[in-house]
């Protein structure tokens, strides 16, 4: 090969690989762009499409950090994924993570197909049931329920009972 084409090969590539930065730096642009609309419309919207609360990460690394805020609607999925309904953004936390569905009683939890799913102790569960201020783990992210719709504690067992008038002494006046 004779240094002029090697040259101009070199030149070549330089030109290339510079478009394909560009490249990907505008597609993430736009994404990030869509991304914020499709927020923006949901937070609009939020009655509409039956807003019943969010989710606040009590523990969490990466993407997922301490304090975060994501909206729950009426039923979805949470997962790591594009099209999640509640997406967290976690090594830990697989595509499709868990189901979840509002019911009368509560937010009820199903993980999906294995995924590492654990209740406020720590145990491994497959369903859980939330009320309002009930936490839970994805994979190593750590969330607390709080529902704009009411509630109470999350479910307990017996030893565990929580009674909500046992926080304040207050006497019944007639």
């Amino acid at each position: 090969m004779s240094q002029s084409v090697y040259e101009l090969m070199a030149l070549a590539a330089r030109y290339v690989f510079a478009a394909l930065m560009v490249l990907i730096v505008l597609r993430a642009w736009r994404l990030t762009i869509v991304d914020s609309r499709r927020a923006q419309t949901l937070r609009r919207l939020s009655p509409e499409t039956g807003l019943s609360g969010e989710l606040i990460v009590l523990e969490g690394d990466g993407q997922a950090r301490r304090g975060m805020r994501y909206p729950v609607i009426r039923e979805g999925m949470i997962g790591s994924s594009r099209g999640a309904d509640v997406r967290v953004r976690n090594g830990s936390v697989r595509r499709r993570h868990a189901w979840f569905q509002l019911t009368p009683e509560g937010l009820e939890v199903r993980a999906h197909a294995g995924a590492s799913m654990r209740d406020r102790r720590g145990r491994p569960v497959k369903d859980l049931l939330l009320r309002d201020g009930g936490v839970f783990s994805v994979g190593r992210v750590r969330l607390m329920l709080v529902l704009s719709e009411g509630g109470g504690e999350e479910d307990f067992d017996g030893d565990d009972a929580f009674d909500g008038d046992e926080l304040f002494d207050v006497e019944e006046f007639e």
